[in-house]
């Protein structure tokens, strides 16, 4: 009888063993992980100061598994299309990638309707929502390890309170391809600048509608990209 049920309890474990596939792991109750956010603030365009060489901030630290993978939801109030919305933020993360000679962002993404903002989930999530401030622009927060300086998870959110859009067609829109190119600096690695004479570079920390300047990088950008991932 103690042989039969012994053998019951382990074929009982090897069934609840089969259906088990979301057990945290020791990473996720690690004390290490820490998690910041990068607030994107409206703000007139103050001009086009010359760019200085010094117009990088790096947050110290980085991804150590490439290419990232992530999820857009392209879900919001305005009717923007899915084509629209996954076009311009693709378009953003490959004008990351030509800067270094690492594939930091993988083109097979996917289009997630029920991916959210701010759940540490192992999503890393692109998506709309109402940010509770009508300053903000949109905001990108980044989880990583503060031992190993690795990077393990990004959200960003674009703020439903602006209209989104293509600012080359209407100037009264905030252009979604230069805030995700801005965003996007944060979830590898770069840090927000507030200087005046930086307000040309793509990691400069205000923008405004009709800003475009930052669909592209400027020198300071690739430069401090390139010293996280290499030329």
């Amino acid at each position: 009888m103690k042989l039969k049920n012994l053998l019951v309890v382990l074929a009982v474990i090897a069934v609840l063993g089969t259906f088990s596939y979301a057990v945290p792991t020791k990473d996720d109750k690690s004390k290490d992980i820490e998690r910041i956010d990068f607030i994107h603030y409206a703000k007139a365009n103050p001009g086009k100061p010359a760019k200085t060489e010094t117009c990088y901030k790096l947050m110290g630290v980085k991804w150590t598994g490439l290419p990232v993978v992530y999820a857009v939801n392209p879900a919001n109030p305005q009717g923007l299309s899915a084509d629209f919305v996954t076009g311009a933020i693709s378009t953003a993360t490959e004008t990351w990638d030509a800067a270094t000679a690492q594939e930091l962002f993988s083109d097979s993404y996917g289009v997630d309707y029920s991916a959210v903002y701010g759940v540490r989930d192992y999503k890393n999530a692109i998506v709309f929502g109402d940010y509770p401030n009508n300053g903000v622009i949109a905001v990108t927060s980044v989880w990583y390890n503060k031992r190993t300086k690795q990077i393990l998870e990004f959200d960003m959110e674009f703020n439903t309170r602006f209209s989104w859009g293509d600012a080359t067609v209407d100037p009264g829109v905030m252009d979604l391809q230069n805030i995700a190119t801005h965003e996007l600096g944060h979830s590898v690695g770069l840090s927000d600048l507030y200087t005046s004479s930086c307000t040309a570079v793509t990691m400069y920390g205000y923008s405004s509608e009709g800003d475009t300047i930052k669909r592209t990088l400027e020198q300071p950008d690739v430069t401090g990209l390139q010293k996280m991932y290499g030329a």
